[in-house]
């Protein structure tokens, strides 16, 4: 992924809008530019800083801490939905495999 492509993913980051392939490569792309990295905290904390006026909030938050918060809760999702895949596709092929032993069980060549 290129800075330039990372860098128009920032909204759909923040909005939680990425697929998770996206998602994985945005998040990898962040973890090794600097600058994009800086770019992705900028437009976070502004997201942040409105949504917090919005509310009528006066409480300062440590928004550097929310975003590695923010990305970690993002791995972790990515992780979860890996997981899911793997799950459904195993339940799938142990599916197909019974309906193919019963198929044959019921033609009697097993």
């Amino acid at each position: 992924m290129n800075c330039h492509t990372a860098e128009s993913m920032i909204a759909k980051y923040i909005s939680h809008s990425l697929s998770v392939q996206e998602l994985e490569e945005f998040l990898a792309h962040i973890e090794e530019c600097p600058s994009c990295y800086d770019e992705l905290e900028t437009y976070f904390i502004v997201h942040e800083a409105v949504g917090q006026l919005d509310q009528g909030e006066q409480e300062v938050l440590d928004f550097k801490h929310l975003l590695e918060q923010d990305i970690r809760k993002s791995r972790k999702y990515i992780r979860r939905r890996k997981l899911y895949g793997i799950i459904c596709a195993t339940v799938l092929c142990l599916a197909l495999a019974l309906v193919i032993f019963l198929f044959f069980s019921f033609i009697g060549v097993i």
